[in-house]
């Protein structure tokens, strides 16, 4: 049964200035190592680390939590399947309100802005 449905909108141009501005050290405030390697496989890879980040935004959605105190944009993962499937991978306090729920994500960019929407499934 779905518990929740959680959506974001990044606009591409948006994200690559904010990015370029920031400090040293940004994306790894944002990203794992496996998200950072991730994208910078890519052509476009601002476009990949804006479907990436607005599959965190959809899913704190989701959860109904926001980043709330002592959440970590890196508690909540999206890795990659052979297939190229996306998957979010929970941890610490986002794990914990996820509980024996479980996460569908699915990812979409266009030239212009990324669209992330995530489902969650009661466990049990």
């Amino acid at each position: 049964m779905v518990r929740a449905v959680g959506t974001d909108v990044v606009d591409i141009d948006h994200f690559e200035r904010v990015v370029a501005r920031s400090r040293p050290g940004f994306l790894h405030r944002l990203f794992t190592d496996q998200e950072i390697r991730y994208c910078e496989r890519h052509r476009d890879r601002m476009a990949s680390y804006a479907a990436v980040f607005a599959a965190k935004e959809a899913f704190l959605k989701a959860l109904r939590t926001g980043l709330s105190p002592g959440m970590r944009w890196t508690d909540v993962e999206v890795v990659h399947e052979r297939s190229g499937a996306p998957t979010v991978v929970a941890r610490r306090r986002c794990a914990e309100r996820l509980g024996a729920g479980r996460a569908h994500v699915s990812l979409s960019h266009s030239a212009r802005s990324a669209h992330a929407v995530v489902v969650i499934e009661d466990g049990g």
